[in-house]
């Protein structure tokens, strides 16, 4: 049932409606004491990085296979909504292309609304501290969290002009289920010693109808994560632009803005990957 908590305790980097979506799907299980069918859903999407090589771009390897041919690329596909231990997949199938001799670039082909906060900037530093050059494509979304990830790769594609890119943002979704309890016969009380005033302060004021302390601390995760967005793009951090205010741009719009930086296929992305790790080997020989 880990995966069912994390789901409710974590702050998100998401769009709202795609994290309805979700709710909707799992409300029933949880309304019907099936937790178990609840904690089924979440983890039954399956999680995909392989590995292709020029001119076959069509075959694929798994990224161990000990017959991987070299400057293979690895592509690794984040798609729906990102959980937080779909981040830790992430960041330990990063390390695991880095430290692979056989791999000399990385794509990630992104479709998804964003997800959980958890660990996002541990991942977005192994992006942006690869030795390889690294290149995102944009399937469908890229939002929020994925939004956060994907621009720190080196170049951005976007298959359509129909993609839609941008949300920077935090929220989280509080549930207050004492009333639920209260009306079931069920008398829950908080008791604290005196010394522990601040214990669960947050939760409490929230329960009083006080946001304050939460807006605050979703504020330093905004921050981060426009200013991480920011230093990816290459421009100061402006609160004021509607980037940074969680406007969704298509992908037309964000090349034209440098949100993003072309259209382009997943063999484009390839080809440039590829291209940028031959120049930066030939680089290395006469340096």
């Amino acid at each position: 049932m880990e995966r069912l908590q994390q789901f409710f305790t974590n702050d998100w980097a998401i769009q709202r409606h795609d994290l309805d979506c979700v709710m909707a799907l799992l409300t029933p299980s949880i309304v019907a004491g099936n937790l178990q069918a609840a904690d089924d859903f979440l983890k039954q999407k399956e999680l995909v990085a392989k590995a292709v090589a020029a001119p076959y771009l069509a075959h694929y390897w798994e990224l161990d296979d000990i017959n991987l041919p070299s400057n293979a690329i690895a592509v690794v596909y984040l798609t729906g909504m990102l959980y937080a231990w779909e981040t830790d997949w992430l960041i330990k199938t990063l390390q695991a292309a880095e430290a692979n001799p056989a791999v000399c670039g990385i794509v990630l082909v992104i479709d998804g609304p964003g997800g959980h906060v958890t660990r996002i900037d541990v991942a977005a530093a192994a992006i942006k501290e690869s030795t390889k050059p690294v290149a995102t494509v944009v399937a469908g979304s890229m939002c929020s969290a994925h939004y956060w990830l994907g621009t720190c790769a080196d170049r951005v594609f976007a298959v359509s002009q129909f993609c839609t890119v941008g949300s920077v943002g935090a929220m989280c979704e509080y549930i207050g289920m004492k009333n639920y309890f209260t009306n079931l016969g069920i008398d829950i009380r908080d008791i604290y010693p005196d010394g522990a005033d601040l214990k669960n302060e947050e939760t409490r004021a929230l329960e009083e109808g006080d946001e304050s302390l939460t807006k605050s601390r979703l504020e330093k995760v905004h921050r981060i994560f426009a200013e991480t967005v920011a230093e990816n793009l290459g421009i100061a951090y402006d609160p004021t632009l509607e980037l940074f205010r969680g406007r969704v741009f298509s992908a037309d719009e964000a090349v034209a803005a440098g949100y993003i930086d072309q259209i382009g296929s997943l063999a484009d992305a390839i080809t440039w990957v590829l291209t940028e790790a031959t120049s930066r080997q030939a680089a290395k020989l006469y340096n």
